[in-house]
């Protein structure tokens, strides 16, 4: 029998794990206290989460952070509400990959111009109305502060990993669509448990906090 020398093997092996290490998601620069469970108040109750200030930081910035392949549109809600809200399929912060979903801080004037404005208005079967903007106004957008941002991981949250990255939280909510809420409020935190899909922590400022 012909037994292929074990060098050989480890050879493959250690080709295998640079070949991997190179395709994985470079961290270089990353700074720890952006990750989800470093969310704080400053000492100006300015809310830093996931590397921006809510209601300062704009897209400008985050794209800085986390790449260019963003989605930027407008929504109205079948109750009239609209919402200027944009969209990173693929994120990574430090070894976390999700998704995330930022909201703008826009007065309702300025959120009823751009929508005048809207070059392609899709319906959805609820009733939304998805505005597609020119490119002009799209760059504007990137100018708005961001109000809220959501991270929506790839791999779901275990009771162990929550307990020991977020700590107890503030309260709990067992809301109506049988989803679970726990709340962080010296984080801005809102964690949305799912129990048949991914998790969703969102933050937003609360000026009481």
């Amino acid at each position: 029998m012909n037994i292929r020398p074990v060098y050989w093997v480890i050879f493959i092996a250690v080709a295998l794990f640079f070949g991997l290490m190179a395709l994985a998601p470079k961290d270089q620069g990353f700074n720890s206290a952006h990750l989800p469970w470093n969310a704080a108040y400053d000492e100006q109750n300015r809310l830093q989460a996931l590397g921006i200030t809510l209601n300062e930081s704009t897209l400008k910035d985050l794209i800085e952070l986390y790449g260019r392949d963003i989605e930027v549109k407008l929504f109205q809600m079948p109750d009239g509400g609209r919402s200027a809200e944009a969209y990173i399929h693929s994120a990574y912060i430090g070894s976390i990959h999700g998704s995330l979903v930022i909201k703008l801080s826009m007065t309702d004037a300025e959120l009823d111009r751009y929508y005048d404005r809207g070059a392609r208005t899709t319906v959805s079967k609820q009733g939304a109305r998805e505005v597609q903007l020119n490119n002009e106004d799209t760059l504007a957008l990137f100018n708005y502060p961001i109000g809220e941002i959501t991270l929506v991981p790839r791999r779901r949250l275990t009771d162990l990993a929550i307990e020991k990255r977020f700590g107890e939280p503030s309260r709990i909510v067992e809301n109506e669509d049988l989803t679970k809420s726990l709340f962080f409020d010296q984080m801005g935190l809102e964690l949305i448990l799912i129990e048949k899909g991914n998790d969703i922590l969102r933050y937003t400022h609360h000026p009481a906090s």
